[in-house]
């Protein structure tokens, strides 16, 4: 295949090309990975060595936020300095493991801008493409803070997940395969009866808890489309640090379980172990971030959560 190349580093990615088709390797990936990177080292980087500073500020060069994408251009890179390398030119071998930047901290509500949210949330209206929008959307955002789901999951909630004799819910084939019940406060329950109970008048039988057509399910940026609407209606917006995301609301759940731990005097250990799960976490160290968030934006916390020092040092930022 003609590939055109025209920087430095042309004629080894040539070879290098040709070594991996002799060599029967599906590689195919790697053609446009490798005409992108002889562009960029023309502009860039040209009569450089393929150095530290080169293979890593191509590598994360890119609009794609996908770590698959990430990781091929650090095997395209890994590829071209065993070339090299075996033809005696010094280049940089990088690492495997993949860069991920530390997340900005989340947005977490005030109760005082969760009540204006259900407040404007209860003020929706039907329109003639989403006839349920107003009985839906405030019991849906309603659980999502409660229970702590993220937005995937409440969207494919199947009517027979739910069971409002026991109060609770199966999040089934969640983020990373976990499997996990959770359950509704008598608060809650008594609000999903009640949104149940119209709901099976106008769409009876219906598949999803939380329809948005003829027996249809919302999607995850449906969801968020219509949280940020009523974001916009609330005094607030603009006005953060962070503008809040749906995700916010089981950002929040998550540090005011932990907040009220603290100052209940629970056990905090044996709690984290069960909210982690509750959460579907993989394990502690990601929960522990919300506390860690906490601390820093809730000052009052800080001297309750003392004593958590030594844990709060091991946190994982999950990527949610």
């Amino acid at each position: 295949m003609n590939m055109n190349l025209s920087s430095h580093f042309a004629r080894y990615l040539t070879e290098l090309m040709e070594v991996k088709r002799n060599s029967g390797f599906a590689l195919d990936y790697m053609y446009d990975h490798i005409s992108e990177f002889d562009a960029f080292c023309l502009e860039h980087f040209n009569n450089s060595q393929l150095s530290k500073e080169l293979v890593e500020t191509w590598v994360y060069n890119t609009n794609s936020e996908s770590r698959s994408e990430i990781n091929r251009r650090i095997r395209t890179m890994r590829h071209f300095a065993n070339h090299l390398n075996a033809l005696g030119i010094s280049a940089y071998l990088c690492p495997i493991r993949i860069r991920i930047p530390k997340p900005p901290a989340p947005h977490l509500f005030t109760d005082e801008q969760l009540a204006e949210f259900f407040h404007v949330c209860d003020s929706l209206q039907p329109t003639p493409n989403s006839r349920y929008r107003h009985i839906v959307f405030p019991t849906m955002f309603r659980v999502i803070y409660c229970c702590g789901l993220r937005s995937s999951e409440v969207s494919n909630l199947k009517y027979s997940d739910v069971n409002l004799d026991k109060g609770q819910i199966k999040v089934l084939k969640s983020k990373g395969h976990k499997d996990r019940v959770v359950y509704f406060t008598p608060d809650l329950l008594r609000l999903c009866i009640k949104y149940d109970s119209e709901m099976e008048k106008l769409l009876p039988n219906r598949e999803f808890f939380f329809p948005s057509g003829e027996h249809k399910h919302l999607n995850s940026n449906a969801i968020c489309s219509i949280f940020k609407d009523i974001l916009k209606k609330t005094s607030y917006y603009g006005r953060t640090s962070k503008i809040p995301t749906c995700h916010s609301l089981r950002h929040t759940f998550a540090a005011n379980s932990m907040r009220q731990c603290i100052a209940s005097g629970d056990n905090f250990d044996g709690y984290i172990q069960y909210l982690s799960k509750y959460m579907g976490h993989k394990n502690p160290q990601e929960t522990m971030y919300y506390l860690h968030v906490a601390t820093n934006i809730i000052p009052v916390l800080k001297e309750k959560a003392k004593g958590f020092e030594d844990i709060i040092g091991g946190v994982l930022y999950a990527e949610e």
